[in-house]
């Protein structure tokens, strides 16, 4: 077996949306997370806002409405605009690794956020896991990690993180 990379996977809420809902927080995290495990930034990274097309899916909406259009869903996209119209709309950013990659996504409504990092170089997961749940101030989260190889079957190790706590649980794993 032949290692290729490591993957690392976090979905997580927070205490404070105040770090997952501005833009400048998630550049400085992801610039950092690059410094710790020793990647190499082949461009700064790239964050934004969400939506972009917010206004064509506010067009669609209108004319539904204008059709007298009823529905459940119709009400939860108008609601759903509404809250995107605000600054908590959740903030994307990718981070361009010569090694790989690194992307996260917010939705602060929620509180929540997942990030996702892949490199063919080797790294301690427990950095990115660390600095993480420090720079986000995290309640819970989810975090896998997954060896991968050619040749041969990954290596997932799943944890759950509560109460302060991190702790080694099994990955629940589909076979549909």
């Amino acid at each position: 077996m032949e290692f290729v990379g490591r993957h690392i996977m976090m979905d997580a809420t927070v205490k404070d949306i105040g770090r997952i809902n501005a833009i400048q927080p998630i550049y400085d995290y992801m610039e950092e997370l690059a410094r710790q495990l020793d990647m190499t930034l082949v461009y700064p990274p790239i964050v934004a806002r969400f939506p972009f097309a917010q206004s064509e899916l506010e067009q669609f909406v209108k004319k539904l409405s204008e059709e007298n259009v009823k529905s459940r869903t119709l009400e939860f996209m108008e609601e759903t605009l509404k809250r995107r119209a605000t600054e908590d709309s959740g903030v994307s950013g990718v981070s361009i690794w010569l090694e790989s990659h690194c992307t996260i996504h917010t939705w602060p409504e929620e509180k929540f956020f997942s990030l996702d990092a892949y490199s063919c170089k080797d790294f301690d997961p427990m950095v990115a896991f660390e600095l993480t749940i420090k720079w986000f101030n995290v309640e819970y989260a989810s975090f896998v990690d997954v060896e991968r190889y050619i040749g041969g079957p990954c290596i997932i190790k799943a944890y759950e993180y509560k109460d302060g706590e991190l702790k080694p649980c099994e990955p629940s794993i589909s076979t549909k």
